[in-house]
């Protein structure tokens, strides 16, 4: 008897999965370690253009006037005894040793050293401090002084707020958010994991794989934080789209799997076929993701550029882990990828008679019928849209009892100090006259809105001088050929007047050829609405390009993605309406748990391109599956039918998955992540359900034979480059026989002669 002996490439074929997986949990121990301590390097601003005036003119402020600008207020508080008291005095006289014994701090103004009126509200003062550094350095200083001083004691409290304290808070806020989202998120995914792939085997490769995906991200923006600035809300677009693009991805590549199987091949065979339809589908799907989330680098703002880096990375590791690791599993697994299933696997039902199957035929069969009630809803969605404001995040953004929101409503409510409506007008290079000057403060109290301005000049209202500074108040507005003056105004800075009135004092000229910058809350708006406005053709142009030539590598049609784009764009813009209506107007706050306020400038547009990507990801999922139908039958019908019967049951696990991660961000303590968060996980639902379930059949029945129709030139170009679903090459079909299909003789159009 002769004993085979495996051969080498046997046996190389039976490591080859094990080095796969190996190479993997030594990216996943190298990605850990390169994660550690990523929130410490991040930031929470991130909304300004770098390149503004309202940005030059605080970096002038800072030069020239740092005393000016305080980033930290200390609120001393003694309900007892009252501010003359000598446990108060004790309290700020701590404080101010603090702030002196600590690096790159000082003290810019305190009630308790010179007792301004405008620092005293009745049992509380302010002590007004500044911190150099950057946000990180600074916030650091804080949190140091924080834990040294906030302690209440003897009914003396003392409390910290300004935009260090926030922005400490919303970091502090984001992390806790991360770990409260995820522990909702992980269980009810695991869950519907197991309830979609009626196994448990199967339900944790996609929780495993997401493991990586969303710790390689992480250790990709912990690596760009060293070079450039990156937000902290970029963490929450890791978490939650490296768990449910995981999940798509690998439904897509495990249901494909399953089918081949059932239809009798072995496992190798299976798997092949896997790879080449389904990771097809699953590279194209990155691909168009992740060029939908490239183009916010087109913008100037780090915030938006951060989701940039963020979601590129998280997509990388998706694909590469799907197509790579995920197979390598399934090889290793074969058979087994069932066990622990729940129950016996019952026949598969044909995809025409599954419920999405039926639905497709129901929107196929009378588009109107179902298609125009879609329609209109997402068209009223929409109309709070046009009454949309815009704004800068500030304190509100934070939850009601948040220490540093407290101090600064205070601060607004009760003192003097710190008119954060005001105007800065800062020139470092002053050529007039200190009576030109004087003009100059004149002319800009006469705009529209300008209640009075301040400066070394004095005091004016109206176009006249009202009241003069003493000398040593005067010298605050003026540093060694650098002049300020403060434009005060009851104008909301966050709003269309704000704007005006921005536009308005930047247009008054300044004397004798000296150039000066505008800054404060009005100008930032401005600003940072223009840089937006300016970069956003570009974004749409290239979103738009990429993701038509994607589904044309698809489909081979010129109509088809030229539809994705349309319906796309109408459900963002409804989901946007929805944002307007419950964020800026308030409805469903109380539930909810924010404050109302504008829409920061920058979260339609970071919406719009997440959200984009990920339906484009679902119309790729569809269109795929309808295209490989129709390329073996030539029947428009049956391979809708087929094509969402087969693609809808994953469509719709995937994004109910997926929305399941963004909505858990609801628990969020940030206003501005509840919005990102409900946003996106609405328009994932409305997406997959309305417009991938009605909308799109309902528009291929209109255009019958023209869904596949393109120019000659560009059909030739599809055939030797483009994508499709299919295991077989694709070729042209054969005539079809008569049928009761209806669409069984639609023709297949090129574009060139018969």
């Amino acid at each position: 008897m002769v004993t085979s002996v495996p051969s080498g490439s046997a046996r190389t074929n039976r490591r080859g999965p094990w080095f796969t997986l190996l190479a993997g949990l030594l990216f996943l121990l190298v990605a850990g370690a390169a994660s550690a301590g990523v929130l410490t390097h991040l930031k929470s601003g991130g909304f300004d253009d770098p390149g503004s005036d309202s940005v030059a003119a605080a970096k002038a402020l800072e030069r020239s006037f740092p005393d000016s600008q305080p980033n930290l207020i200390v609120l001393v508080k003694d309900t007892e005894h009252g501010l003359d008291g000598a446990p108060a005095r004790a309290e700020a006289d701590a404080v101010r040793k603090a702030v002196s014994g600590t690096s790159g701090a000082r003290i810019v103004a305190s009630w308790f050293e010179t007792p301004d009126p405008s620092l005293r509200s009745g049992d509380s003062g302010l002590i007004l401090v500044r911190i150099d550094g950057d946000e990180n350095e600074s916030m650091r200083t804080a949190d140091d002084l924080h834990e040294e001083l906030s302690d209440t004691d003897g009914g003396v409290s003392v409390s910290f707020g300004g935009i260090t304290a926030v922005n400490d808070d919303m970091n502090k806020q984001v992390e806790k958010d991360i770990v409260a989202a995820e522990t909702i998120a992980i269980p009810i995914t695991l869950l519907l994991l197991v309830l979609v792939f009626r196994g448990l085997v199967a339900a944790l490769l996609p929780m495993l794989l997401s493991v990586l995906t969303i710790v390689g991200a992480l250790a990709a923006v912990n690596v760009t934080a060293q070079f450039t600035d990156v937000s902290v809300f970029a963490v929450n677009l890791i978490t939650a789209l490296g768990l449910g693009l995981s999940v798509d991805y690998s439904l897509l590549i495990v249901t494909r799997y399953r089918e081949e199987r059932a239809a009798g091949r072995a496992d190798e065979e299976a798997l092949r076929i896997t790879r080449a339809t389904a990771g097809r589908t699953v590279a194209l799907s990155g691909g168009v993701v992740g060029a939908a989330l490239a183009t916010l680098l087109v913008f100037d703002q780090y915030f938006l550029r951060s989701f940039a880096v963020a979601g590129i990375a998280v997509v990388l590791g998706a694909v590469l882990g799907s197509l790579y690791l995920l197979p390598a599993a399934l090889r290793l697994l074969g058979p087994r990828i069932d066990a622990l299933g729940g129950r016996r696997r019952r026949p598969p039902t044909p995809p025409a008679e599954t419920f999405w199957g039926r639905v497709a035929g129901r929107a196929f069969r009378r588009p109107a019928l179902l298609a125009t009630p879609v329609i209109a809803l997402l068209l009223l969605m929409a109309v709070p849209f046009a009454g949309a404001q815009f704004g800068v995040p500030d304190e509100r953004v934070l939850p009601e009892g948040a220490e540093s929101r407290v101090v600064n409503e205070a601060v607004r409510a009760d003192f003097g100090a710190g008119d954060d409506r005001a105007l800065n007008v800062v020139s470092e290079d002053w050529k007039a006259t200190g009576t030109q000057l004087g003009q100059y403060a004149a002319d800009l109290s006469k705009v529209t809105g300008v209640t009075r301005v301040v400066g070394s000049a004095g005091v004016f209202q109206d176009g006249s001088r009202v009241a003069a500074l003493d000398p040593a108040a005067a010298a605050g507005y003026r540093s060694e050929g650098a002049v300020r003056l403060q434009v005060q105004t009851d104008v909301v800075p966050y709003s269309e007047k704000g704007g005006d009135l921005a536009r308005a004092v930047r247009a008054v000229a300044p004397p004798g050829g000296s150039e000066v910058l505008v800054g404060g809350q009005a100008a930032q708006l401005v600003d940072i609405t223009h840089s937006i406005a300016a970069k956003l053709p570009l974004a749409i142009v290239l979103i738009s390009v990429l993701s038509l030539l994607f589904l044309f590598l698809l489909t081979g049609s010129v109509l088809m993605p030229v539809k994705a784009l349309l319906f796309n764009a109408l459900s963002l813009v409804g989901i946007l309406g929805v944002a307007v209506w419950i964020f800026q107007d308030g409805h469903l706050s109380g539930l909810l748990g924010f404050t109302p306020s504008p829409l920061a400038v920058s979260m339609p547009v970071l919406v719009f391109c997440i959200a984009f990507g990920l339906s484009m990801d679902y119309e790729v999922f569809l269109v795929a599956r309808i295209k490989e139908r129709f390329d073996r039958t030539s029947r428009l019908e049956s391979s809708v039918r087929e094509g969402l019967g087969a693609s809808g049951p994953v469509i719709t696990a995937a994004a109910a998955i997926l929305a399941v991660s963004f909505f858990a961000m609801l628990s969020s303590g940030v206003s501005l992540i509840k919005m990102y968060g409900l946003a996106t996980g609405l328009a994932i639902v409305v997406d997959a359900v309305l417009v991938r379930g009605v909308l799109v059949p309902a528009f291929m029945r209109a255009v019958g034979p023209y869904n596949w129709w393109a120019p000659a030139p560009l059909k030739a170009l599809h055939r030797r480059f483009g994508i499709s679903e299919s295991a077989e090459p694709e070729t042209a079909p054969a005539p079809a026989a008569p049928s009761s299909d209806r669409s069984a003789t639609a023709p297949q159009t090129t574009g060139s002669r018969p």
